[in-house]
């Protein structure tokens, strides 16, 4: 869903670049990237339109860091790491194609301290399914086809409090109409304690929207 996804405080970025439903680790071919260093929050918006993969991170994670510069012909995976030389972050994968980042645990950390990034990391696929199903049955004819960012609110059992638009699809109805479905929905799951908000979703379009859509819509023929 961004090529921005800011979550968190106004600008402070998590950004959830949406995937389809998530899956099991692929084997992607290398492309060329063209990445400088620049603010993470940007260099995470280039990536995913780069390479359609969705993001979700915590917006304070994001906020003051750079990334490296990426140049050269590598699989999405390994530019990733690359551009996330020196910031600190780790990620964590909820799909072939769909991560979060949380911050990297020290080296002596015990291994429980790694419960609240994979919490954010196993929540990441659940607004993607939960928001995915709730589009497709608004508007398949159109989920998947265009480019939409917003921010949402939810309260503690996964309840949408609120919805704000912060870049329009261009058609003002199908604004309209995404966000009172958002203002209705409610998540598969309770979001993890402490999670910053609010979640900032930005949705691309897909390479094959209807395949997305598939799961969520009655039978036909």
């Amino acid at each position: 869903m961004s090529a921005r996804l800011l979550m968190g405080s106004l600008m402070a970025v998590a950004q959830l670049v949406y995937a389809g439903p998530a899956d099991g680790p692929e084997a992607a071919p290398a492309q060329r990237f063209d990445l400088p260093a620049q603010g993470l929050d940007a260099a995470l918006v280039a990536f995913g339109e780069l390479t359609g993969y969705s993001v979700l991170v915590s917006s304070t994670l994001a906020a003051g860091r750079q990334s490296a510069a990426v140049h050269g012909q590598f699989a999405p995976r390994e530019a990733l790491q690359r551009l996330l030389a020196g910031t600190e972050l780790d990620t964590r994968y909820a799909g072939a194609k769909a991560f979060t980042l949380a911050p990297a645990a020290p080296a002596s950390a015990p291994a429980a301290a790694g419960q609240p990034r994979a919490g954010l990391g196993a929540y990441a696929a659940v607004l993607q399914t939960s928001i995915t199903r709730a589009l497709c049955r608004l508007q398949p004819e159109a989920f998947g086809r265009y480019r939409v960012a917003f921010q949402l609110w939810l309260d503690e059992a996964g309840l949408v409090r609120d919805a704000r638009l912060l870049e329009s699809s261009g058609v003002p109805q199908r604004d309209g109409a995404l966000l009172q479905r958002m203002r209705a929905l409610l998540m598969d799951a309770a979001p993890p304690p402490g999670l910053a908000q609010p979640l900032t979703i930005l949705l691309t379009p897909r390479p094959d929207p209807g395949a997305d859509c598939r799961p969520f819509l009655p039978a036909t023929g």
